[in-house]
């Protein structure tokens, strides 16, 4: 059995408590409603979510040049994204992160040389993902970000679209995954389609969190292949902080019907990584699980 437990987190809404395309609407002064209109328009058209909302981006830029960005800009936007309670490792924080690579390093554990790797795949753009575990020290921890990405023009300004990451290339990419297919290092996408007969890490070594639509295919994926699948919802919070009963219990609803009920995954859990937390002792709970079991199979 591989030694390796591989942890996927989609990104907007699972890691962070927000879209990250917020961040540039805040600086710009542009409405999300307006937006996220727009790229409705695109959609009635035939785009898929990710390639409307790029071009959407590509056409703020082209129509005026106060909107244009370059991929730095991208990444520097990123730096600016909040993440929820327990991820973030800035001003000396612990980390859940922190807390998983301690439960690794126990004799019963360490002895057998169990790695816990780290991916993050989601219709977010990739710099920005990129710039936001750069500012919450999360970089070391995450092998891979498999996302939304753009390329520049002759203008040094973002006017192609590169590569997107919708639903079903969500599942393409668990197959990079465990099958250790890495463009990072070099790996052309393509080699995902060569025939293995022992993957990296198997299916029952991943757990895969997520919060919506367009992660269920890969909640599909993993659930049905012997790994872990974790729902998350977020909590809606009134302008004191208190959580927004009603609002939230609509998100809930709305994640056990996609989710839970569907069989889909195996808990729908508030995305809260902080001590004492459900998600945390579900994701520490699991991946002690799968390293008993390579430590057992190792005998």
């Amino acid at each position: 059995m591989s030694n390796i437990i591989a942890l996927i987190f989609d990104f907007d809404i699972t890691l962070s408590p927000e879209f990250q395309q917020q961040v540039l609407f805040d600086h710009w002064g542009v409405d999300a409603n307006t937006f996220w209109g727009e790229c409705a328009v695109h959609i009635n058209n035939g785009y898929d979510m990710e390639h409307s909302y790029m071009r959407n981006l590509i056409d703020y830029g082209r129509r005026d040049s106060k909107y244009a960005l370059t991929n730095e800009q991208l990444l520097e936007f990123g730096r600016g994204v909040d993440l929820y309670q327990g991820l973030s490792r800035k001003d000396g924080l612990k980390s859940i992160f922190d807390d998983l690579k301690s439960l690794l390093n126990k004799k019963e554990f360490a002895e057998h040389n169990i790695e816990l790797e780290c991916y993050c795949i989601s219709g977010g753009l990739k710099p920005m993902i990129e710039g936001a575990f750069e500012a919450h020290e999360l970089n070391g921890y995450f092998k891979e970000v498999f996302a939304c990405d753009m390329d520049e023009d002759d203008s040094g300004k973002l006017g192609y679209i590169k590569e997107s990451v919708g639903h079903t290339i969500k599942t393409q990419k668990i197959f990079m995954i465990a099958k250790g297919v890495s463009p990072k290092n070099g790996d052309h996408p393509s080699l995902v389609n060569e025939v293995t007969h022992r993957y990296r890490v198997p299916f029952e070594n991943m757990i895969f969190l997520g919060d919506g639509q367009t992660d269920i295919p890969a909640f599909s994926l993993v659930n049905k292949n012997g790994g872990k699948s974790i729902a998350v919802y977020r909590e809606e919070k009134n302008s004191d902080g208190s959580i927004d009963e009603e609002r939230t219990l609509k998100t809930y609803l709305n994640g056990y019907k996609l989710a839970v009920e569907a069989n889909r995954a195996e808990q729908l859990l508030p995305a809260d990584y902080s001590s004492g937390k459900p998600l945390k002792m579900a994701l520490l709970g699991y991946v002690e699980s799968i390293a008993k079991q390579i430590a057992m199979s190792a005998k």
